[in-house]
């Protein structure tokens, strides 16, 4: 059988540089170097490793001309057991054949064992008969033993080169600080950046509560499961319970039936997962959540190395970073929004002062003026002095007022009817909880005013008719629409609800 079925990829290459040189123009492999070693060592013209799996041979080819065609360097018979001199006149089958066909005079060609097993050949090859000998095969018997850990090297290198490459991806472009600190992301945002980063199948980003459940707040991958928000007690789930306790990474496999994990695979994973990685991570000192990846294929299960966690791991504290830092902007939000509505009242509160108190006298003394003129109590050059100065004064106040009140419209429609739905329920000794789900979507000014006007209309309402104590508003936006429900713990209206819907554009 010959070495491969199909010739495999060439990779021919000038000889390395001499030691003590240097040069810019390639980085050689190490497969290239022990070629090039050992053709430095003898009087060969050109080298060659060549692999029985078909992987890329390399043929290096020495500093001096030869008549031998690089090309031909193909199509191995079977590696010789043992090492072999091919020399003109006493080469056996089928290497002398080979050897002939290709005008190659002299050749040693040795094994490359892995252990005990053949995995490829090696072999030094020249156009003048009698250039090699014994010396040469053993000399590349021994550099041939350290092909198979060149290999292995290079193939750890190009996998490390592979998850620097993703972590890479994910920290730098997917996860970027600054992005978050612009515009702080949603768990469906991270969930779909870490699954277009990451070589897995599939990731979910699920967070532990204070009453001991573990929610999933996102999925995202190729073929994530249908999750939804569903949410299951902890202590159902052992591997998660596990990681947050431990606060490392754990592995499950799913290989075979296994009844302790069965519970979590059902609630987790999908039903075709190979592997699944439970990673923690501390979103604040209250909140703690796991990033979840998924693997279906079977090609990748090894590739789950200590490596691979270690970056996995850095990756899902980069996640609790971003959202402890989401979160605090959030706070500075809210308290930011709480300081501009109270400035709202005060503003309000200063219009009606300034209104009431100084236009109601600036508009008496206008009267007195008046009625002064008509009875002819006084000069009119005097009076209509008079009646001009309070005149202005009066136009100055109501302008002041009416400048006062629509400074509030910096905060936002929905804020304003927030401002609106407080001040008309503490009228009727009623408290407003406000909740408002945070988006980046766009909405537009003509919806945001049309469910404004209805939440202005629904508190009206519930401020006149349902004597309540309590009244509960979520904003929030699913699937494309805005959603406001308004509860109350008053009378009327069925069980006290109240849901307005619009699409967002």
């Amino acid at each position: 059988m010959a070495l491969a079925s199909k010739a495999p990829p060439v990779e021919v290459h000038a000889r390395p540089p001499a030691r003590g040189r240097t040069t810019t123009d390639r980085n050689f492999a190490p497969a290239d170097v022990l070629v090039g070693v050992i053709l430095d060592a003898s009087a060969a013209e050109l080298g060659w490793l060549a692999w029985l799996d078909g992987s890329a041979q390399v043929v290096v080819r020495g500093a001096a001309p030869s008549p031998v065609e690089v090309a031909d360097i193909a199509d191995f018979p079977d590696p010789p057991s043992e090492p072999l001199i091919v020399d003109a006149g006493t080469a056996p089958e089928p290497w002398g054949l080979w050897c002939r066909a290709r005008g190659i005079g002299s050749s040693v060609i040795v094994p490359v064992l892995a252990g005990s097993r053949v995995v490829g050949t090696m072999g030094l090859a020249s156009s003048t008969r009698g250039t090699l000998g014994s010396h040469d095969a053993r000399q590349l018997t021994l550099v041939s033993s350290l092909a198979v850990f060149a290999r292995t090297y290079e193939a750890r290198v190009a996998g490390q080169r592979r998850l620097f490459s993703e972590v890479s991806r994910s920290l730098e472009n997917a996860l970027a600080l600054d992005r978050a600190l612009r515009q702080p992301p949603t768990y469906r945002e991270i969930a779909r950046a870490v699954g277009d980063s990451l070589e897995a199948t599939y990731c979910l980003i699920a967070i532990h509560d204070s009453k001991g459940a573990l929610t999933i707040r996102a999925v995202a991958g190729h073929r994530a499961p249908r999750t939804g928000m569903a949410s299951w007690p902890i202590r159902e789930l052992p591997g998660c319970a596990r990681a947050l306790r431990e606060r490392h990474a754990v592995v499950l496999t799913f290989s075979r039936h296994d009844p302790g994990v069965a519970a979590e695979r059902r609630a987790l994973f999908s039903p075709t997962t190979q592997v699944g990685v439970i990673l923690p991570f501390s979103a604040g000192p209250r909140t703690q959540g796991v990033l979840i990846v998924g693997e279906e294929r079977q090609s990748t299960r090894g590739a789950v190395s200590a490596q691979r966690i270690a970056i996995l791991e850095l990756l899902a504290s980069r996640i609790g970073h971003i959202l402890r830092i989401s979160r605090r902007l959030e706070y500075e939000r809210l308290a930011e929004r709480r300081r501009q509505r109270q400035l709202t009242i005060e503003r309000q509160q200063l219009a009606r002062e300034v209104h009431d108190g100084v236009g109601e006298a600036l508009s008496g003394l206008l009267q007195q003026i008046r009625g002064a003129m008509a009875q002819g109590q006084a000069g009119p050059p005097q009076l209509q002095v008079l009646e001009h100065s309070a005149s202005r004064a009066v136009n100055g106040a109501r302008a002041l007022a009416y400048g006062i009140r629509r400074l509030e419209r910096g905060i936002g429609t929905l804020e304003e009817a927030r401002a609106s739905a407080e001040t008309m329920l503490r009228s009727v000794h009623c408290r407003l909880s406000w909740t408002q789900e945070r988006t980046d979507v766009k909405v537009a000014s003509r919806v945001v005013r049309r469910i404004a006007h209805a939440i202005a209309e629904t508190i009206s309402e519930i401020a006149r008719q349902a004597n309540a104590t309590v009244v509960r508003v979520r904003v929030d936006y699913p699937d494309g629409r805005i959603r406001v429900t308004i509860h109350d713990d008053g009378v009327g209206r069925g069980p006290g609800q109240f849901m307005i819907e619009a699409k967002r554009t």
